[in-house]
């Protein structure tokens, strides 16, 4: 699935302390709908340069959130649905940071922030 957020979010520079604070950052704005969900996979032949198609977008997108997480068909039934799942999987610890860096668009002056989680374990499907 695919977020974006247009606020301010600006990463820690530091990797440790980024690997740390992000999982966290992410998820208060979860939690209170901050993120917008743009795009979802229903394919097993998933693009790993999603994020970044959405951050070249000639829209300004601040920030962009992907999280590879499988889904049940139940799960899928709605847009609020499948935000609910991505939300309850990062409240459970289901989802690991696999990656978090700035992107420095000079086109637009600004950075922006690419934030990737993925399933800790891709054994089962997670459900509403």
């Amino acid at each position: 699935m695919t977020f974006k957020y247009d606020g301010e979010f600006d990463l820690p520079n530091d990797p440790e302390v980024r690997d740390r604070k992000v999982p966290n950052m992410v998820l208060e704005k979860l939690e209170k709908n901050e993120f917008e969900l743009v795009d979802f996979n229903l394919t097993e032949n998933y693009d790993n340069t999603q994020a970044e198609r959405y951050i070249n977008n000639p829209e300004v997108h601040r920030s962009v959130l992907e999280i590879r997480l499988d889904l049940s068909i139940r799960a899928l039934k709605s847009r609020e649905a499948i935000y609910d799942c991505c939300v309850r999987a990062m409240q459970q610890g289901k989802l690991r940071l696999a990656r978090a860096f700035e992107n420095e668009n000079e086109k637009k002056d600004i950075l922006q922030s690419i934030i990737i989680f993925d399933m800790k374990t891709r054994s089962n499907a997670v459900s509403a």
